[in-house]
């Protein structure tokens, strides 16, 4: 029982100070960086150029050197030694990349995503086959919300490798609309109501001026195509608006829209 009592103490007078002082480091540490890190984040957003993709960046990358210094502190303080902590790490760097290409890969992107700026948070974009509103971008990966409310997460490594289309950085966008009528129609008369209802919507651009032209002789009908310009962030109601009052004008017209079809005729044997 004495020897017991002996180890207890004995151990509580050395590892176990050595223990509390690692954990109180730990606790003083992790107070520090996150104030540290609040600083830099008011300090950035004070900023008159100040970037949200930039700022959340940076501050992912802060918080992994400040808590990977923390971790060296917490292993010299615990008696392990400089030069073993600097083999340590080393080996562990080694063995890390090996095996964490695809993630230093995606990191190093995630820093050519942010400096070079094919597209920030807020921008709508599709990349890879995906269409969405980039939500955040991370160290290692891009998270994009579809228009179906969907969050679609995208590597750093895709969105670098791929072609981007960013559909909100350019102030403006061409709306194309393929009208196929009947070929008894009259050329002009598309035209006319076409152009018309294109110019009267007070969404569209005049300069470029909307044009509608013959652009296509189907298998069974004339292929219209109207193009006009409206701002970015009216392209969808736009859209929405020209098809479904351009088929409202042709029925009133009394203008066919057509479609590719087969006529199939049956005859009795012997006719």
């Amino acid at each position: 029982m004495d020897k017991l009592i002996k180890n207890s103490v004995n151990f509580l007078t050395t590892t176990g100070v050595e223990i509390a002082k690692a954990i109180t480091v730990v606790l003083i540490g992790y107070f520090i960086i996150q104030l540290i890190v609040g600083i830099i984040k008011r300090a950035i957003t004070k900023s008159p150029s100040k970037d949200k993709t930039l700022v959340n960046f940076l501050l992912g990358i802060t918080k992994f050197g400040l808590f990977s210094v923390l971790i060296i502190i917490v292993l010299t303080m615990s008696g392990v030694s400089t030069d073993n902590v600097v083999t340590f790490a080393s080996v562990i760097s080694l063995g890390v990349s090996l095996a964490l290409q695809d993630v230093i890969s995606n990191l190093a992107n995630g820093f050519l995503v942010v400096t070079t700026k094919p597209f920030v948070e807020g921008e709508f974009i599709s990349v890879d086959g995906v269409d969405g509103t980039v939500i955040s971008i991370s160290m290692f990966h891009t998270k994009l919300k579809t228009p179906n409310g969907q969050m679609i997460v995208v590597s750093n490594h895709t969105a670098s490798i791929n072609n981007v289309i960013n559909y909100s950085r350019l102030p403006t966008r061409r709306i194309v609309i393929n009208v196929p009528v009947s070929y008894k129609t009259a050329t002009n008369d598309v035209k006319k109501i076409v152009l018309d209802i294109a110019k009267a919507h007070p969404n569209m651009l005049k300069d470029p001026a909307p044009d509608c032209r013959l652009t296509e002789y189907g298998d069974s009908n004339l292929v219209f195509t109207l193009k006009c310009w409206v701002p970015a962030g009216k392209y969808w109601d736009t859209l929405f608006d020209l098809n479904e009052t351009i088929l409202d004008k042709l029925r009133e017209a009394k203008i066919e829209i057509d479609y590719s079809q087969v006529d199939i005729h049956l005859k009795k044997e012997g006719e």
